[in-house]
């Protein structure tokens, strides 16, 4: 399985580590404060909306994936909404878990056979769809028949036609940039519709080679209750 494609180097050892400190530093914060820590740049924005999208879920407890990311993603919830309901899980081939401080338990998947035996209400693609060469890879990995909500955020996406680019701010890193009607067709074939769509800054696109014109978006996906 070769979920990320990687040029040259890159080590996403390195990225998780670097992003583990961040969140240790982000969860002492929240303990000794009453509001939430700031994070920089576009990260309070996406964050909302992740946390929004998991409290409007009628189910006694819900359990979410978060594909692709890391506890950095998850580090500042806990001041904005109530996570006791919530189950945590985030698949990472590259995660290595150390004794980081975490906020609430949060379940770590390493293999993508362990992963198609979960199931989940809500997934979450954090800036990690561009870096997927083949989104069918997911129909292997995924049991998408409980999923009732999908999230993407921060994720380039294009006009005309799928392509390729480096990435401008992470060096050896490629992305792999997919057209929005591509994805919308992607998940309606899995019974999914789009309900919301937000756009970010141009600036957080970080596209080196850009052969359509690319937005940096925000997605959220839900299921088509008439299937």
């Amino acid at each position: 399985m070769n979920r990320i494609k990687l040029m040259s180097n890159y080590s996403w050892s390195k990225y998780n580590l670097h992003n583990e400190k961040l969140s240790s530093k982000i969860i002492k914060f929240n303990q000794l404060n009453n509001v939430n820590f700031i994070e920089e740049g576009i990260y309070n924005h996406i964050r909302d909306i992740f946390s929004l999208s998991l409290i409007f879920i009628n189910k006694k407890k819900i359990k979410v994936l978060d594909y692709g990311s890391n506890i950095l993603a998850l580090s500042n919830l806990k001041s904005k909404i109530n996570t006791k309901f919530i189950e945590f899980s985030i698949y990472d081939p590259f995660y290595q878990k150390t004794k980081s401080i975490k906020p609430f338990k949060i379940n770590f998947i390493n293999h993508q056979k362990e992963l198609k035996k979960k199931k989940f209400d809500i997934i979450n693609f954090g800036s990690s769809i561009q870096y997927i060469e083949n989104l069918n890879i997911l129909n292997e990995q995924i049991n998408f028949k409980t999923v009732k909500r999908i999230l993407i955020t921060h994720t380039p996406f294009c006009n005309k036609s799928n392509y390729i680019t480096k990435q401008t701010n992470h060096k050896n890193l490629i992305q792999n940039i997919y057209t929005l009607l591509y994805i919308k067709h992607f998940f309606k074939n899995k019974g999914f519709q789009l309900v919301f769509k937000s756009r970010n800054h141009d600036k957080y696109i970080a596209c080196k080679n850009m052969k359509s014109k690319t937005y940096s978006l925000n997605l959220i996906f839900e299921k088509n209750k008439s299937l």
